[in-house]
């Protein structure tokens, strides 16, 4: 019983967050996607300055610094061009997510060539064959799929928020 009481109100909270972000994607839909996109672009901007900084900051001890130099540039682009387009971003977004993760896959695969004399790879090759399933799926998949995919996440999204509220408040079953 003590338990049930100190997480209640977060019980509840998460809840109702839950629905609020449920009913959100499934009235607006477009701005979701929209704001997804605009997120994505920033966040892959992000990747890629850090990707330049880190390898500006020990250019003499990296070898293929040259490449991992070039995914730095290229992601910081396209981050900055998703930010600036996003209608463009919002059709292809599966696809650039995608696309995103194949080249990480590509930047994990570089880095395990430079460590491997003096590592274990083995866990930076299994990285880099997980972005490249991903990236590969993504591709794949994304354009035809990525309206469908905002609206089932904002239908369980809403359910799933009607859950935490009714285990919350009646069934006190967390």
């Amino acid at each position: 019983m003590y338990v049930y009481d100190r997480v209640k109100p977060f019980s509840l909270v998460l809840g109702i967050l839950l629905m609020v972000i449920g009913i959100v994607f499934l009235a607006a839909p477009d701005r979701v996607a929209e704001f997804l996109a605009v997120f994505v672009g920033a966040v892959i901007t992000v990747i890629g300055i850090f990707r330049i900084v880190t390898v500006a900051a020990s250019w003499n001890v990296i070898i293929n610094r040259g490449i991992l130099l070039a995914f730095g540039i290229l992601f910081t682009i396209l981050g900055l061009f998703m930010l600036f387009n996003p209608d463009i971003t919002i059709t292809l977004v599966g696809a650039v997510i995608g696309i995103l993760a194949i080249m990480m896959a590509i930047d994990r695969f570089v880095t395990a060539n430079r460590l491997k004399k003096v590592a274990n790879v083995t866990p930076t090759i299994i990285s880099g064959l997980i972005h490249l399933a991903f990236g590969i799926g993504m591709v794949y998949s994304a354009i035809v799929v990525f309206s469908l995919i905002i609206v089932l996440a904002g239908i369980y999204l809403l359910i799933s928020g009607v859950m935490f509220a009714l285990s919350a408040l009646f069934f006190r079953d967390f």
